[in-house]
């Protein structure tokens, strides 16, 4: 439902754009709104213009302080864990906000994408438009930041990314248990991505753990090329094989 509360557009530099992402980021806050609105709220009071008897409300929650007091009492595993999940759920949030959703309110132009015939076209430097990919255009329920799109094929992903499904990709850093279009020593595959650090292996898995031989394992001196195409996003994060 369209809110009912004033709204304001505002022009600023990428500099101020960039400072208020690194602000919402660091005190982990939902989105850029929520961090805006936190600043304004902030800079008022600071030049008094609210009501100074008021209690300014804390910047962190009394869950959120006592998160971080158990934090602060674990050992090297235990911080590594909570920072592990927190990370991950801050990823599957983030994704979330991409999906657009219907306000009701009429979009001027709806943005077009390449939608590629095949992994390896997505590929590729400058494709061919009518050979290599056709113009998608987004439709509400399709996440934002969607540079291209690609069918999924074969059976590894499922039942989550069924033979023939449409994936929507951005070229976002991939974090660990990701899913990703990768190309492998030119052969492009839709995996979930893992990389483990202490061994130096890259780790390319099937959902379809049915479907495990079809996992793409990447050792440091193997000296295979491994490109990421783009990042799929998704709507939910996905547990990695084990865990």
């Amino acid at each position: 439902m369209p809110t009912e509360k004033p709204r304001v557009t505002i022009t600023m530099t990428g500099d101020q754009l960039q400072q208020i992402d690194d602000f919402r980021f660091e005190h982990k806050m939902k989105n850029q709104t929520q961090a805006i609105l936190y600043l304004v709220k902030t800079g008022l009071e600071e030049l008094g213009y609210t009501d100074s008897e008021k209690e300014k409300a804390p910047l962190y929650s009394s869950e959120a302080m006592r998160l971080a007091k158990d934090y602060d009492g674990l050992d090297r595993w235990g911080k590594q864990a909570l920072r592990q999940v927190a990370d991950v759920e801050m990823a599957r949030m983030e994704d979330e906000e991409r999906f657009l959703r219907d306000t009701g309110e009429q979009e001027e132009e709806k943005p077009t994408i390449p939608d590629f015939w095949s992994e390896p076209a997505a590929g590729m430097a400058s494709p061919i438009m009518g050979e290599d990919y056709d113009e998608y255009t987004l439709q509400p329920g399709d996440p934002k930041g969607a540079v291209f799109s690609v069918r999924i094929s074969g059976n590894s992903m499922e039942p989550y990314f069924p033979n023939g499904s449409r994936v929507f990709c951005n070229k976002d850093p991939l974090r660990d248990g990701d899913i990703g279009v990768f190309s492998v020593d030119g052969e492009a595959v839709i995996k979930q991505y893992h990389y483990d650090r202490i061994l130096g292996i890259t780790y390319l898995f099937s959902l379809n753990r049915e479907k495990a031989d079809a996992d793409v394992v990447i050792t440091r001196n193997s000296g295979q090329m491994l490109v990421c195409l783009g990042r799929v996003i998704t709507k939910r994060r996905f547990p990695l094989p084990g865990m």
